[in-house]
């Protein structure tokens, strides 16, 4: 349960840096005319090319990275985590614990009565893979009209839709089920944001 509610309180904290992500990822899609215009500009001249878009970035205010802030401000946690689950508890560590904490004597890495945190578990991953496919999905933005065949960044995340559940599966076997059990959790509350938002629209 400390991982639940662990998962929670990020989830929490990082739901600002989401909801800019995606207002991001939707005003750069939006974008993408003007930047093919400009790319078919200067398609001979890449500096004047990135000159240009950078321009146009700073005018619109629109930052083409804020999608990859969400993933980097993760990579702590998951390191935490891992470093929690994978690589075991020092139990020694134990007695500079608070005075008002008591000893527990022995960390259990059980959860839920059956599900071990420190070991891979396939059948978590399978949710964690299937949670990750319909989260991008919902938040892939509406392709534009004009530029739905050559939208490079929503190729990108179309893309990944597929290839990143498939290695988060792959991953599930071998790292400690904490982490997968982390980004089931994480997917499934931006699953019901997502769905929240859309349905307020």
């Amino acid at each position: 349960m400390a991982v639940v509610l662990f998962t929670v309180i990020i989830r929490g904290i990082l739901t600002p840096v989401h909801a800019k992500a995606q207002r991001a990822q939707r005003e750069l899609s939006a974008l993408q005319p003007e930047i093919q215009k400009i790319q078919k500009d200067h398609k001979t001249n890449r500096e004047a090319q990135s000159k240009a878009l950078m321009s146009l970035y700073a005018e619109r205010k629109v930052n083409p990275f804020s999608g990859c802030l969400l993933m980097l401000v993760q990579v702590p946690v998951l390191i935490t985590l891992f470093n929690i689950f994978g690589k075991g508890f020092d139990v020694s560590l134990l007695e500079y614990l608070y005075a008002f904490v008591s000893n527990p004597g022995a960390i259990n890495p059980i959860s839920f009565g059956f599900l071990d945190l420190s070991k891979g578990n396939i059948i978590l991953g399978v949710f964690a893979a299937a949670t990750q496919f319909f989260q991008t999905k919902l938040s892939l933005p509406p392709p534009v009209p004009t530029a739905a065949k050559n939208d490079f960044s929503r190729a990108m995340q179309a893309q990944m839709q597929y290839v990143f559940p498939v290695l988060i599966l792959v991953w599930s076997y071998s790292l400690p089920a904490a982490l997968t059990l982390y980004w089931t959790i994480l997917n499934t509350i931006g699953i019901v944001q997502e769905t929240i938002t859309r349905r307020q629209k």
